[in-house]
């Protein structure tokens, strides 16, 4: 048994290897990824910073003032 590999095969390996391998890091990567939870940012309320001190409040909770076209908005304690 002579133990040279031919050109041929040499050249086909190569050929297909990156596209086997491809193919199995998007196999591993998808087993992975696919009993992950969705979270969604819309979940959760947006909170606004006060302008003066930065304490985070809803919208409901913050007092919204007009500057010169802009909205700002502050805490009860800051209004």
């Amino acid at each position: 048994m002579d133990g040279v590999i031919s050109a041929g095969t040499l050249g086909t390996f190569f050929a297909w290897a990156p596209l086997v391998l491809g193919v199995v890091i998007y196999f591993v990567a998808w087993l992975a990824k696919r009993h992950e939870g969705e979270t969604s940012p819309a979940l959760h309320s947006p909170t606004f910073a006060c302008a003066n001190c930065g304490r985070r409040g809803s919208r409901e909770h913050m007092v919204p003032q007009t500057h010169e076209g802009a909205v700002s908005y502050y805490c009860s304690r800051c209004a």
